[in-house]
């Protein structure tokens, strides 16, 4: 998908496709396990810390913890580093608290920040790379998200249809500027109807299976068209940091009113907060068990925190946001859970 929006817009900068699909392959191998709520709960613990954030946790990964040379990371390009960073600025106490989404760099890695970012004019801004990166990540997330839980029989459009006045106040509460044939209680509730006649009432399972993937391609179609890239800064000093991304009112309304309609009907359906909170909890007693006695972390986080790579919480944090959702299920049982792991299992 990243490569497909600088090939939508034709533009005298050739923009560096390679680089585009670098930065979206690499942008979510920092989140841990239970997504967006298990980085809340983190976040949380590591507040006191220098915070966690899955986005600045790419970083470390990328320059610190993926053992591929004996320094740590991966050696990318500075043009990479500079395009996973989503929120540049650092990590401050005051300004982003523990109940706060993370949007910031850490602050450990300001030396790396500052190296990114050299000669750059403002460098609170994003490169074009970066910026399209961020673009398709929230055209995949906010369509994928309705197809995953429609596919999981998590979302309603009965339910959308009846919530039309919540998700409609939602949105314009969030949007710059009102879209009424997006935004209204009315337009949410045609496309609700409209929705539940292609992808529920067809009694053929493989029409239905069609008529969503239609669905999603267009709905993507639409997004992606939305928007263009334009000369905006020609005063910087980096070619990638003259052109910006820029998206139309509708798109920007669009993916607003699928992502809240995810968040009030899915995110917030019991069934979805039981296993969220369920998740927190083994997060928080891993975390917390961890930093009481690191002699039962793997050998190479042993041997990390000895060496003094860096603070014990911080490698604490790096060693349970890299768990999948089944393999901190499984540490969990293995520590707390009698008659639950073996001598012969690796850890």
């Amino acid at each position: 998908m990243g490569r497909g929006i600088p090939m939508e817009v034709p533009i005298d900068f050739q923009i560096d496709l390679d680089l585009v699909e670098t930065i979206c392959l690499a942008h979510d191998i920092g989140h841990p396990a239970f997504g967006h709520y298990g980085e809340q709960v983190l976040h949380k613990k590591m507040h006191e810390f220098g915070g966690f954030g899955a986005n600045p946790q790419n970083i470390r990964i990328a320059t610190l913890l993926e053992a591929k040379y004996a320094t740590g990371g991966l050696d990318l390009t500075r043009a990479v580093l500079d395009g996973l960073i989503k929120y540049p600025q650092l990590f401050d106490k005051g300004k982003h608290p523990p109940n706060a989404k993370p949007k910031f760099t850490y602050s450990e890695d300001a030396e790396l920040f500052d190296w990114v970012k050299r000669g750059i004019v403002d460098p609170s801004r994003k490169p074009i790379e970066g910026a399209i990166a961020d673009w398709s990540d929230q055209v995949a997330y906010c369509v994928n998200d309705i197809e995953d839980s429609l596919r999981a029989g998590l979302l309603s459009f009965v339910e959308m249809e009846s919530q039309a006045e919540l998700i409609s106040k939602s949105v314009k509460q969030k949007i710059k500027h009102d879209v009424p044939s997006i935004t209204d209680a009315d337009a949410i509730r045609t496309r609700a109807v409209d929705l539940q006649n292609r992808l529920i009432k067809p009694k053929d399972l493989r029409t239905r299976k069609i008529n969503l993937k239609q669905w999603t391609s267009d709905t993507i179609k639409e997004l992606l068209h939305g928007i263009s890239i334009k000369l905006t800064n020609p005063d910087e000093t980096c070619v990638r940091y003259q052109y910006s991304l820029e998206k139309s009112d509708a798109a920007e309304a669009l993916a607003l009113l699928l992502k809240t309609t995810a968040a009030i009907l899915v995110f917030g359906d019991p069934r979805v907060k039981t296993l969220e909170h369920k998740g927190g909890l083994i997060l928080s007693k891993l975390f917390e068990t961890f930093v009481e006695d690191d002699r039962l972390l793997p050998l190479d986080f042993q041997q990390l925190i000895e060496a003094g790579v860096s603070a014990k919480e911080r490698l604490v944090a790096d060693f349970v946001a890299g768990m999948t959702d089944r393999y901190a299920y499984s540490y969990f049982s293995r520590l707390f859970q009698p008659g639950a792991g073996s001598f012969y299992e690796d850890v």
